[in-house]
């Protein structure tokens, strides 16, 4: 799963400007708070900020929602960080053996010494910075997540518990077909070496 090279702010969830109140206030219903990145969340608030915020987001028409996440982390914090990021620039770098991105190489100085934002975009990034998550530093992050469309179960209170190919019957999930609900990956999901050794093992 790749690790993230993104140049933009972290956005908390809490507080009035944060995550959690915006999609109470835009009615963003099926939307997930505490996982921006999970697709249909990120396609309804995009979809939410081109009305909210027109003049920002046509000059920030690549920005992304990212998480940061590990798989091996059981712990309670590890379900949802305070925060996710508003990347106005992002350069995705699968693990080894997984699909080539466009860019293969980058020195330090092409990364993180500098803006990489035009005017335009630099003056929307920061002035969505100063509404959402005031405070907050703009600049480059390096962010991993061992699950980017991160499988959440189904809303016990749907349906009434009733499921298309199966069902939940005292906790267990029962079905005609030899299927078994989606699973995270493997917790040996690991950050990439190369990036160990550069960066360390800590999360930003």
């Amino acid at each position: 799963m790749p690790v993230y090279m993104l140049y933009g702010f972290r956005w908390p969830r809490a507080g009035f400007t944060g995550i959690r109140v915006y999609i109470v206030l835009h009615n963003l219903e099926e939307a997930t708070a505490e996982y921006l990145q999970q697709p249909l969340t990120t396609s309804l608030l995009l979809e939410s900020f081109k009305k909210t915020e027109p003049s920002i987001v046509d000059r920030l028409p690549e920005m992304r929602f990212i998480e940061q996440y590990d798989p091996e982390d059981t712990s309670d914090e590890a379900v949802s960080k305070p925060y996710a990021y508003v990347g106005a620039k992002v350069i995705s770098i699968p693990e080894a053996g997984g699909t080539p991105c466009p860019e293969t190489s980058w020195t330090p100085e092409d990364l993180f010494s500098g803006n990489p934002l035009d005017e335009a975009a630099t003056e929307a990034l920061t002035e969505m910075r100063d509404k959402y998550a005031s405070g907050e530093r703009i600049g480059w992050y390096i962010v991993y997540n061992g699950d980017p469309e991160r499988w959440f179960p189904p809303d016990e209170d749907e349906d009434d518990g009733e499921e298309v190919e199966g069902e939940y019957l005292d906790g267990e999930y029962e079905s005609d077909q030899t299927q078994t609900p989606p699973a995270t990956p493997s917790a040996t999901m690991r950050l990439p070496e190369r990036f160990t050794r550069l960066f360390g093992r800590t999360s930003v």
